[in-house]
């Protein structure tokens, strides 16, 4: 199918705002909604939209990953050395760091909590980003030719963040986890789990 001008203003528009909802910390609407209206209400193609969309999902998430660790650098500073270990135990083991993100992008689980948590802790940000668009180009083409249900606005898309409490209870999940990673020691837990079985030979 070749884009139309027309069509091409739609593209963008369903990138622009697939871009624009990554870069908000909680209770939005997956990218795939989007992607999904714009696809049966216009009839984009899906090989675009996916790869397209990962695209802007990934820039959207770094650009919060970014304004994170600013926030965590001026208003955590009391936390920061407990975060730079652990963002220093993650960049030391940055081997599973991409895989662990792709696997976890899979999963039905928010993203906005690992983006944020990356930024806070100064993570390598290119093995998380690498590892993110490979998992939403998977999941955006999965779930952009799976799902059947028409979206007829995109009011209707970001009312369904707030009518759904498996999404309300997954997004609020995903801010205690956020809460909890700057209360409790977790590069010292990390670092005694691994280090246990050697201490044991």
């Amino acid at each position: 199918m070749v884009l139309v001008p027309d069509a091409i203003y739609q593209y963008l528009a369903a990138l622009g705002l697939v871009f624009l909802i990554n870069l908000v910390p909680a209770f939005m609407p997956a990218s795939w909604m989007v992607l999904v209206f714009f696809r049966i209400k216009y009839g984009l193609p899906l090989l675009a939209l996916s790869i397209g969309g990962a695209v802007a999902s990934a820039l959207g998430r770094l650009v919060l990953a970014r304004a994170s660790g600013l926030f965590a650098q001026h208003f955590l500073k009391g936390k920061q050395s407990d975060l730079h270990e652990l963002g220093t135990f993650l960049n030391e083991h940055r081997q599973h760091v991409g895989l662990a993100t792709l696997l976890y992008t899979l999963s039905p689980l928010p993203t906005n909590n690992l983006f944020i948590a990356a930024g806070m802790v100064g993570v390598e940000l290119s093995w998380v980003f690498t590892g993110f668009l490979a998992g939403r180009l998977i999941a955006n083409t999965f779930w952009v030719w799976l799902t059947a249900k028409a979206f007829h606005s995109l009011n209707q898309v970001f009312a369904e963040q707030f009518k759904s409490w498996p999404g309300i209870t997954l997004e609020t999940g995903s801010i205690i986890s956020v809460l909890l990673l700057f209360r409790l020691p977790w590069a010292r837990w990390l670092r005694r789990r691994l280090q246990r079985p050697a201490d044991n030979a």
